[in-house]
């Protein structure tokens, strides 16, 4: 069934003719798009099929339903966040929106990528990161600030969770992280954005995008698995992107920071799987890795959703780690006992990381 699967969500990306050969079983394939986070994306593509090779009534009506909550969780997240960031605005701080709502721009339907928090990086008009004062804004709107965590707040808006970051990505644990993250702050500081359809959030440059798309993927790859949906929205990334992309500076950055292996490996499923056509030369497209990639990927699960407490993830992400050694020696060409201890050290002696 998976590469069934994978032949429907092709279809998306190339907008051509599916040729799904036997009929699938459509309850296996119903319940790998939702575990994949592509069930709506899976649905458009079946509705092109001849209606006798489609599912039966009852499952295209569940099918329906399902949807139909995905789209009204969109709506709902998409009204909230205007509101909140019309708020910012008026109070001069630019919303950059990090993956979600942006990276839907890419997709034909928008509202068919399933999608959680609204994570944002806030930034005062004169250039300044503008964490703090986001927060503020929040609290004076009566919502629930929660700062615990030293990269990003947690706020809750009208039943919206928000992460206000104060830094993109993880800096704990050595320079390269942090000089990782005042390159992606200087690429939303600098370089062109555009407001997302008619709202005050910010999608940030195709540089950014391509840089933290795959950072961000490769950190849920190493502690519990990525999804279908991280390759899709990679594959739509590329397929809109891929010559407005300086490739030089991502792979000088994604050989900085260990990624390339897992960038290749992203491209490549997204070439031999979902048909994205690589037109621009400096794109790498291979990886001995691909087949093990896909394994894991549609036997792993996420652990955030599932009701536990925040130290409790923690700790499931760390026995996670241990389990996946393999990802740290061949993708990420680091010793999973070495990054462990550093991970450690860098807590205990780096509670409040500064750039």
């Amino acid at each position: 069934m998976r590469d069934k699967l994978l032949s429907l969500v092709k279809a998306i990306v190339t907008g051509t003719a599916i040729d799904l050969g036997e009929a699938p079983n459509w309850q296996e394939i119903y319940r790998l798009a939702m575990q994949q986070g592509v069930l709506a994306i899976v649905f458009d593509a079946l509705m092109t099929l001849p209606s006798e090779a489609q599912p039966p009534k009852s499952l295209k009506l569940q099918w329906i339903a399902s949807i139909a909550n995905i789209e009204h969780r969109y709506n709902r997240q998409r009204s909230v966040a205007m509101e909140l960031t019309e708020q910012f605005y008026k109070n001069n701080i630019k919303t950059f929106v990090l993956k979600g709502l942006a990276i839907g721009t890419y997709y034909s339907k928008p509202e068919h990528r399933e999608c959680g928090d609204l994570d944002c990086y806030l930034m005062t008009n004169n250039g300044e990161c503008g964490y703090e004062l986001g927060n503020e804004v929040c609290e004076q709107l009566g919502a629930k600030v929660e700062r615990e965590y030293y990269k990003h707040s947690n706020i809750s808006y009208r039943g919206l969770m928000v992460e206000n970051h104060a830094f993109c990505t993880a800096i704990r644990g050595g320079h390269d992280r942090k000089e990782f993250e005042r390159h992606l702050q200087k690429l939303l500081s600098e370089y062109p954005s555009r407001y997302i359809d008619n709202t005050k959030m910010l999608a940030p440059c195709a540089d950014f995008n391509a840089l933290f798309l795959t950072a961000h993927a490769l950190s849920h790859f190493l502690s519990e698995g990525i999804k279908l949906r991280h390759i899709l929205d990679w594959a739509l990334l590329l397929k809109a992107e891929q010559e407005n992309i300086n490739w030089s500076e991502f792979y000088y950055w994604t050989d900085k920071m260990n990624m390339t292996r897992f960038a290749n490996v992203m491209t490549a499923i997204a070439v031999q799987y979902l048909g994205l056509e690589i037109t621009n030369p400096a794109i790498q497209t291979s990886s001995p890795y691909i087949e093990r990639v896909l394994e894991d990927t549609f036997k792993s699960e996420g652990l955030h959703n599932k009701g536990y407490s925040t130290w409790v993830v923690r700790f499931l992400l760390i026995v996670n780690k241990l389990s996946f050694s393999w990802k740290f020696h061949k993708i990420y060409q680091k010793s999973i006992i070495v990054e462990l201890a550093r991970s450690i050290i860098a807590f205990l002696i780096e509670r409040n990381p500064k750039l």
